[in-house]
């Protein structure tokens, strides 16, 4: 293939191919998209260990990521960098049948759409450095996915998810940007192995900022939560495996005071919420900034442990730890906890007030 592509570029024909040069040794290429032309066809060209390079410029293009160790590379995550927008007809492919419109796609090579099992898994790829926006699905999307990485990635007023990842593991959001999300600004969720980095992210004017569901061992570091609905959540929604089994450290979240009235991924009405543990077991939150989040609806306060049994049929909170957080100028309270669940513990929190009483120091 790498012949008749150098013998292509060679007879001067116009297409993407010919800016590809060799990046090791004939292994590993790069290929250069330049405005007008199409991302997919490079994709689509492209083999294991390969970057697709996009230069600056607006793409009214959807694409699919189907091979393994591809990096889609732009060349900024700004107006001026690298934009992909809807295009005015969304290509017919498996993603934007199964998952609605989609940005940028990243998609089990085998999967069985009935039961939504992965049979083959796509693996490695990466997204990085350019801004999806507008799109009436999800931004950036990844589905039966093992080690996907996407990063210094703006997904702007995306009608459904900013940024996710479904029934995949071993993922890597790092330094994105989410905003104007109907749904998670960041979404990790049917996994329970999902071993998802999630952090140095900033996420404001979404439903949830960031969400986990039917998911286990995230991480969740770092990140900046404002303007949503609900900055952080973890929910057992009921299914089998249930949720947990992650840490949430380091993150600063304020003011996360939009509201946002029942209807999708959201089953009653939320506003103020900071950090929320509903149904999540064995999973700590720890050296948390939480200010500012105020409300009258289930969710609303700073740190909120609760079970999930009366809402989704999910679990009760137990062996959770909310420990060493800073948390003021919370409604009703810094920090609240139904009384269920065993194991559950407060320790060495700086806060204001909470429900029961006692648990700030």
């Amino acid at each position: 293939m790498r012949k008749l592509i150098m013998a292509a570029c060679a007879a001067g024909l116009g297409i993407a191919l010919c800016s590809t040069t060799a990046a090791s040794a004939g292994t590993r290429e790069t290929t250069v998209v330049w405005p007008g032309q199409s991302i997919q066809a490079a994709i689509n060209r492209a083999d294991p260990g390969d970057t697709i390079l996009i230069k600056p410029g607006v793409y009214h293009q959807s694409v699919q990521i189907r091979t393994d160790g591809i990096t889609l590379r732009g060349s900024g995550a700004f107006p001026g960098g690298t934009v992909i927008v809807p295009p005015k007809v969304f290509p017919k492919t498996p993603c934007n049948g199964g998952f609605g419109p989609t940005g940028i796609c990243l998609l089990a090579k085998k999967v069985n759409f009935s039961t939504g099992a992965v049979l083959s898994p796509v693996r490695d790829d990466t997204v990085t450095n350019l801004l999806v926006k507008g799109f009436p699905g999800n931004g950036v999307f990844g589905y039966g996915t093992v080690g996907m990485r996407v990063t210094r990635v703006a997904a702007i007023n995306n009608h459904e998810y900013g940024i996710s990842r479904f029934a995949s593991s071993g993922t890597l959001f790092a330094d994105d940007i989410a905003t104007g999300s109907a749904e998670a600004g960041f979404y990790v969720g049917d996994s329970p192995h999902a071993d998802t980095v999630v952090r140095n992210d900033r996420a404001y004017g979404n439903l949830f900022g960031i969400f986990i569901r039917h998911a286990r061992h995230v991480l969740v570091s770092s990140n900046q939560l404002s303007g949503n609905c609900q900055g952080i959540m973890v929910l057992d929604d009921g299914q089998p495996g249930g949720a947990g089994d992650s840490q949430i450290l380091a993150n600063s979240v304020v003011k996360n005071n939009k509201f946002c009235p029942k209807g999708g991924d959201n089953p009653v009405n939320i506003q103020g919420g900071g950090i929320l543990l509903l149904g999540a077991t064995h999973t700590l939150v720890a050296f948390n900034g939480v200010s500012g989040n105020s409300g009258k609806q289930i969710n609303s306060g700073g740190i909120v442990v609760a079970s999930a049994h009366a809402l989704t049929k999910g679990s009760n909170p137990n062996f959770d730890t909310v420990f060493a957080n800073t948390a003021f100028r919370n409604h009703p309270a810094d920090l609240i906890w139904d009384g269920t669940g065993v194991g559950v513990r407060f320790k060495a929190n700086h806060c204001g007030t909470s429900i029961p009483s006692g648990f700030c120091h």
